[in-house]
């Protein structure tokens, strides 16, 4: 298969018919493919350690079993021993503290008055009118029990599920007797702490923003002569995981990811096979990126049916991926290195997505009824992504890098209150070098990545993370501002984690930045581990920062653990030095105004340079 081609069809059901053709007249062989905010290897279970059999204990022994696009965990066929029923996953338990992560500025005055965004929250008690009242820290704890399950109904067929138990769960946080805003329903309780003495399970809407057990992934993965066939809500991973991250196991490098929140979750029919007289693998996929409102979400369609439907095709987004790479399994790279050869991976990732319209909801509440009339908008959007990435290895050096493009256009965008098409221009990339000695004990590397940005603050101005992130570049109301019909601030997945502070909870993901990382690290035994790191940024779009300038800062990060028998201990220091680019600068006469405000109460001005951050972040974590 030397070339893919991408064929657009008007109807949803264009994508199983596309994953039946590609059944139907693919010719390959028969295959089974591979299933600490420091960045690289914090909070990671390596792939020699505790981890049962799968992907990256183990290399393929028969040129024909090589891995495709990545997915987790292993198919059976390349497991050492068969069973019935597997069950792998992690509990963890991590405590947090943060200083000073506004970097001294505020969101909100005393009266409650809104200023100039800060980049993270204060401790709700420096708004108390009550003088007496410290202005303090942030700290906390939060839990999650994951479980993986995996039913085998044979060697080549098996059905994956993930779900998450009281999922990042913050210890304390649904006390008996109160619901969501903090009153206690029980009468029979007095609203002082002192009186509590147990907790609730979390229950969604009540005292939590979800229940106790989530249900986050669900898919089969079935071995046909051709290849293999996987359908259902599945992991998305690919390269180093700096666009398409699966958050957890990283199939590609071996290793999984104990401290990870998010992760791509994507609903998929896709099929893999091995291109005959090859090293090369492909993959096909249709993906359902968007399905819009459904008969049992509305009250007026509610029970049609014995299952629910889409109320609508021409408001999705649907999606198709190609993917051609050359990818050894983990171990077998290792073991390619080892013998002194050279070892070389690569692979280019390409998404293909369309919505012809869209349906804004305006006014819209889950279970009730929705105006078409009105919802209904053109959207035309079409986007053409490539993800190039490769890997080399060879001695004590090892090379690895990614490179994204997000390219297309939206051709209408005016209930968005922005006229005239727009052009998508986006673009990502990050790589990185290392070095290993001391008999491996002792790795030294580089690591560099940059996202393109845009031009537009966030809302408010000084709030600096991706959730507030103005993607469109809209006016606010009674601006003037100038004409932008093209879009291009990239972001990196937010699960690929560069840093302790600033990209992680400041900004929330590498955007409108480039950023030079040095990094260390040295097992002091085969148990404990100890690594360092610095990271120096700056914005590729000085006008989009809260200081309208160049530089972000300087972070310094260190980490010491403890492994041993699927059990990890950890503790993380960071501090954060912020430069220009986060200050809150004064307004200028007769010149720019960043309208950062003062509070009215206190007289405390919201401007001036930015103050150190600090953190101090520890885990225990078990894997099973």
């Amino acid at each position: 298969m030397a070339k893919s081609h991408v064929i657009p069809m008007p109807y949803k059901n264009s994508r199983i018919i596309v994953a039946l053709l590609v059944v139907t007249t693919g010719v390959a062989e028969a295959q089974i493919s591979p299933g600490g905010g420091m960045g690289p290897g914090m909070g990671q279970q390596p792939s020699g350690e505790e981890k049962k059999e799968g992907v990256a204990e183990e290399a393929p022994k028969t040129p024909g079993l090589l891995p495709t696009t990545p997915a987790l965990p292993a198919p059976k066929g390349r497991r050492k021993r068969w069973k019935l029923f597997e069950i792998d996953g992690y509990f963890r338990l991590r405590t947090d503290w943060f200083k000073n992560f506004n970097l001294g500025f505020y969101d909100r005055a005393q009266d409650g008055s809104s200023l100039g965004g800060a980049p993270f929250p204060r401790a709700l008690g420096c708004y108390s009118d009550n003088l007496d009242h410290p202005c303090g820290n942030l700290s906390g704890a939060n839990m999650r029990l994951r479980l993986e399950p995996t039913i085998n109904i044979d060697e080549g067929t098996s059905v994956h599920v993930q779900a998450d138990v009281l999922d990042n769960l913050v210890l304390g946080s649904t006390p008996t007797g109160t619901d969501l805003t903090g009153v206690y329903s029980d009468t029979n309780l007095p609203p002082l702490g002192a009186f509590g003495n147990t907790q609730d399970p979390p229950t969604a809407g009540v005292n939590s923003n979800r229940d106790a057990i989530t249900v986050k992934r669900a898919w089969a993965e079935v071995a046909i002569p051709l290849g293999i066939l996987k359908f259902g809500r599945q992991p998305d991973h690919w390269g180093m995981g700096m666009f398409h991250n699966g958050g957890g196991h990283d199939p590609i490098a071996g290793t999984y990811d104990l401290d990870a929140d998010y992760g791509d979750t994507v609903d998929r029919v896709s099929f893999s096979a091995q291109i005959p007289g090859t090293q090369l693998r492909a993959m096909l996929a249709a993906d359902w990126g968007i399905t819009r409102l459904t008969s049992n979400q509305t009250a007026q369609n509610k029970g049609h049916e014995g299952h629910p439907f889409d109320l609508d095709d021409s408001d999705d987004q649907d999606g198709w991926v190609a993917v051609i790479s050359k990818m050894d399994s983990p171990q077998e790279f290792k073991d390619t290195v080892d013998r002194g050869d050279v070892a070389l991976n690569y692979g280019v990732y390409f998404e293909y997505k369309t919505q012809s319209w869209d349906n804004n909801l305006n006014g819209f509440t889950l279970g009730g009824s929705l105006d078409p009339i009105a919802g209904y908008v053109p959207r035309g959007m079409k986007t053409y992504t490539p993800d190039l990435w490769g890997k080399l290895g060879y001695g004590r050096w090892s090379l690895e890098g990614e490179f994204v493009a997000q390219l297309g256009k939206i051709s209408r965008v005016d209930d968005l209150n922005k006229l005239g098409t727009v052009d998508i221009r986006k673009y990502g990339g990050t790589g990185r070098v290392g070095w290993k000695g001391l008999e491996g004990k002792l790795r030294l590397g580089l690591e560099g990545g940059a996202a393109s940005g845009d031009q537009w603050d966030n809302t408010p101005q000084g709030n600096t993370n991706i959730a507030y992130a103005n993607l469109l570049g809209t006016c606010p109301t009674g601006a003037s501002c100038p004409t932008d019909s093209k879009l291009s601030q990239f972001i990196f997945n937010r699960e690929y984690k560069v840093d302790m502070i600033l990209f992680r909870h400041l900004i929330g993901a590498v955007t409108n930045a480039g950023y030079v990382k040095p990094y260390l690290q040295y097992d002091l035994t085969k148990s404990i581990t100890f690594k360092v790191a610095n990271v120096t940024s700056f914005a590729l779009k000085p006008i989009a920062t809260p200081g309208n300038s160049r530089m972000y800062g300087t972070e310094f990060d260190s980490d010491v653990a403890y492994t041993n028998n699927g059990f990890t201990i950890g503790i993380s220091y960071g501090v954060l030095f912020p430069f220009g680019a986060m200050a809150h600068p004064v307004d200028e006469v007769g010149g720019t105004t960043f309208g950062y405000g003062t509070d009215a109460d206190t007289g405390a001005t919201n401007t001036g340079d930015a103050g150190t951050a600090h953190t101090i972040q520890a885990r225990m974590m078990l894997t099973f």
